[in-house]
């Protein structure tokens, strides 16, 4: 922190801690934070019910729970604004997103790539010293600030070290890549003033035509899935990032995508508790401090609500049966799984249910408005207990990013260690590459949502070129290139759409090598053809595999699935 910031954010720290120790509303009466900006709406309206502070200890049960607890006990002046977290368009805080942290009436903030929020480091930086201003401004410690930085497909930070997906990194068999990997994504989002990833994914991907989850998951074994997704959590933790076990209870089995739809897990309960919850038993013994719930029903736990409004899920089970006491969050509420629901009631449910943090991604009315809704539909009780956890969360990941450079190559060196790690080969023999490669490249026709990577076909011909020069005829979507030599057929989700599985099994009929570039599953479609999967399509997957595919390195990596 800034010298100047920080000794204004202690003498304001210093004069709340001399009031009376409760949970206030704002007045409205407060100029706008910027005259550059928009107007922002008046606050909530003074309500006249007061809401205590002081709130019994948390469990001491639970490993994590005794690191929150000596915390907790402080809790400062935090309205019910610190529950709600916003996302915007943009490079730049609007004028009432700013307002409005000053205000407390919003106590998070939500980046994304494909909304305009992430340039540039400098930008990124800037944009968020901003929002920190605004806090101080109000008296209040730095918000946290929260990106999905999973690595694979979902890739928020670009200009920063890119890793393989989860499923890459189970495909080396070391944990520890995981977290290594964890902590080198943490140590480049913590120099741009990002103190919350959310990641790791947890789902067990037990069902192959799971359309969203696929390879951001570490595989279709529990216990696999578990050991890397605990590697991951103390990786992150240990450098200071929050980490966010996802999608509680689990979302690997299912063939639906809660952004467009409402899924159903219908396993029993015996099953979900061996299988679903065991990667979230392990990530929070290891040490997460947030947990992502899942826009899905699951009948044998609750057989009305999903997990997001679930008190059921969110307390009995997470609270009381895996005695987590970190902070609990959902996903965005703008996805299709939650949105047939008025946003006031989840809000207002969710906090009752358990939620500590709602993900309000976008609409600065409704963002605005959530603060009020709690305040006056949910129970003083809840309230209190949920503004403990959000209170210490915000002193432990409110940050303001350092004045310093940051040398990432390091972290690009280790992102290629671990791709050419993963490379994986099933199936026959790989054949002999003596003369001319013939490669054709079938590019996806629909992408998942969580996906913000442009299309990677030109860096994977670039670095076949690198290795072997004009030896290669590289062609995209259209037929197969012509000559004689070895024919190299890169598919791209090809398990999902049949069209493009169509052309893939067609092109391999007479002979040559499938590339998986995407889901290992589509090498399913051509049994008896030798592939190579590198499940993502990263440049560092991609560099890695052009380096097998060129005879200077081995396909080193472990299936971490099995293929249907």
């Amino acid at each position: 922190m800034a010298p100047a910031r920080h000794a204004r954010y202690r003498r304001a720290r210093e004069r709340r801690n001399r009031r009376t120790r409760r949970v206030h509303r704002r007045s409205a009466q407060r100029a706008p934070h910027r005259a550059d900006h928009s107007e922002c709406g008046s606050d909530p309206p003074h309500h006249p019910r007061e809401i205590h502070s002081r709130t019994a200890r948390p469990s001491a049960r639970a490993d994590h729970a005794r690191a929150v607890s000596p915390a907790a006990e402080d809790v400062t002046e935090l309205s019910t604004g610190a529950l709600v977290w916003a996302g915007f368009d943009g490079e730049h805080l609007p004028g009432p997103i700013l307002d409005a942290i000053r205000g407390g009436s919003i106590g998070g903030l939500l980046l994304f790539a494909f909304r305009g929020n992430i340039r540039s480091a400098e930008q990124v930086r800037a944009m968020l010293r901003e929002a920190q201003d605004a806090a101080a401004r109000g008296g209040l410690p730095p918000v946290p600030v929260a990106v999905d930085q999973e690595g694979g497909s979902v890739v928020r930070v670009g200009y920063r070290a890119v890793f393989p997906s989860a499923m890459a990194i189970a495909a080396t068999g070391n944990p520890r890549n995981a977290e290594r990997a964890a902590r080198a994504v943490a140590e480049g989002l913590l120099v741009d003033g990002i103190t919350v990833n959310h990641a790791p994914v947890c789902d067990v991907n037990v069902e192959p035509r799971n359309p969203v989850i696929g390879t951001r998951s570490f595989g279709d074994d529990a216990e696999r899935v578990a050991q890397f997704a605990a590697a991951w959590v103390r990786g992150s933790e240990g450098a200071g990032v929050a980490s966010t076990p996802k999608h509680f209870p689990g979302h690997g089995d299912t063939s639906l995508d809660s952004h467009f739809t409402r899924p159903d897990v219908t396993a029993d309960r015996a099953t979900l508790e061996r299988r679903e919850l065991l990667p979230f038993r392990s990530a929070f013994a290891a040490g997460a401090t947030t947990v992502m719930s899942a826009h899905i029903r699951y009948p044998a736990l609750d057989t009305a609500a999903p997990a997001t409004i679930s008190r059921p899920i969110l307390t009995d089970l997470l609270r009381r049966d895996l005695r987590f006491d970190g902070l609990s969050m959902t996903d965005s509420l703008d996805m299709s799984g939650i949105a047939d629901i008025s946003i006031e009631d989840v809000v207002v449910t969710g906090v009752e249910a358990g939620v500590d943090a709602m993900m309000v991604t976008s609409g600065p009315d409704r963002q605005l408005a959530a603060a009020r809704w709690i305040a006056d539909r949910v129970r003083p009780e809840r309230v209190r207990e949920a503004l403990r956890r959000a209170t210490w969360f915000r002193e432990r990941f409110g940050r303001i990013a350092p004045d310093t450079d940051f040398d990432d190559e390091p972290r690009r060196d280790l992102a290629r260690e671990i791709a050419e790690a993963s490379i994986t080969h099933v199936g026959p023999a790989l054949p002999r590459v003596d003369g001319t490669m013939r490669v054709i490249y079938f590019e996806p026709t629909q992408a998942s949502p969580v996906e913000e990577l442009s299309t990677p076909a030109a860096t994977f011909e670039a670095a076949l070129r690198r290795h072997l020069g004009d030896r290669v005829t590289f062609t995209k979507n259209g037929p197969l290139p012509r000559g004689s030599g070895l024919l190299v057929v890169c598919s791209t989700n090809a398990w999902f759409e049949p069209d493009q599985a169509t052309r893939v099994k067609l092109a391999l009929s007479t002979g040559g090598l499938l590339c998986a570039m995407r889901s290992p599953y589509d090498a399913a479609l051509a049994p008896n053809a030798p592939a190579l999967l590198t499940y993502g399509d990263v440049p560092a997957s991609l560099e890695a595999l052009a380096a097998v595919l060129a005879g200077k390195r081995q396909a080193e990596g472990r299936l971490p699935i099995e293929l249907p």
